[in-house]
């Protein structure tokens, strides 16, 4: 990771992560509020197959995080939530192209977006889009949270077909190998023909569809490719991505033993239920007491 995210926990491995920025100039206070609204959105039951998906809201990310998107899937921006202002339908065209320009900056991981207009009225604002909400103003936005629950049940309808794809075993076609950023110039001119290879392909290509099917509310098939992807890689001591399996593996396993969270009671999943957004921010009451109980016990500062 170019940044990384030592506040993350086991079950961070099974979300996805969405980012909602401002595009334009949006009132901060106005901003965080309509933030604050999308973030309460952070489980979504899939209608047609009960399962859930679970979502993490970032104000802020780094593009290049993208680069380690194959390496853990959790950790790259598959969703992107626009809230912009727009006065007058002259001034539209130029919005439109803003919000162009900010899915572009994700583009090579983004599954889906959507732009949320305020202030705009009239003809423009009276178009049916998809990809689009318009709004009156700021207060006048009922629907918020309903368009966020479509607008992730969008992104698990590309998120299944991603994992049914490379999930299914296609005997004769070539596995292509996943890298972390660091590692393209280290494969030049290898041979690709080699059994050891084609090994080291299987192993990463297992690991990312325990990542996918772990995203996709499929533990148990999680945790079955998880232990192919250690096998395959352990075989042809490929440490980093071996490291990366027994990662997923250990987070799986925690999310299945203990159904509620590692963080305690209180910090529980509940449905329609927002956990704090921001890695920062973001504590584990659980962890933080043990810690604090083992300090006093050894008389610790």
């Amino acid at each position: 990771m170019s940044v990384p995210d030592y506040m993350q926990c086991a079950e961070d491995h099974q979300t996805v992560l969405v980012v909602v920025q401002s595009v334009g100039i949006v009132p901060e206070d106005q901003f965080f509020k309509i933030y604050k609204r999308i973030t309460s959105v952070s489980q979504v039951t899939i209608r047609d197959s009960q399962r859930l998906l679970y979502i993490r809201y970032r104000h802020h990310y780094l593009a290049e995080n993208n680069e380690w998107g194959d390496f853990q899937t959790h950790r790259k921006v598959v969703g992107l939530v626009s809230i912009t202002t727009c006065s007058s339908a002259k001034d539209w065209p130029q919005t439109a192209e803003r919000f162009h320009g900010h899915k572009e900056v994700y583009s090579s991981t983004l599954y889906d977006s959507r732009l949320l207009v305020f202030g705009l009225q009239g003809e423009i604002a009276e178009q049916q889009r998809t990809d689009v909400a318009f709004y009156p103003s700021f207060e006048e936005c009922s629907d918020v949270e309903r368009r966020v629950e479509d607008f992730v049940e969008s992104i698990f309808i590309v998120l299944e077909s991603k994992r049914l794809d490379r999930a299914t075993d296609k005997s004769g076609d070539k596995i292509p190998l996943l890298c972390v950023p660091f590692e393209k110039k280290d494969f030049v001119g290898l041979d690709t023909d080699s059994r050891h290879f084609k090994k080291r392909c299987q192993g990463r290509m297992r690991k990312h569809v325990g990542d996918l099917c772990l995203q996709a509310g499929m533990l148990q098939d999680a945790l079955v490719h998880y232990h192919m992807a250690v096998e395959l890689l352990r075989g042809v001591n490929d440490f980093l991505w071996l490291g990366a399996a027994l990662e997923g593996l250990c987070s799986a396993s925690v999310i299945f033993h203990y159904p509620g969270g590692t963080a305690g009671k209180m910090a529980a999943r509940k449905p329609s239920i927002s956990h704090p957004a921001d890695a920062g921010k973001r504590h584990r009451p659980g962890r933080h007491t043990t810690l604090t109980d083992y300090r006093q016990k050894r008389g610790l500062p």
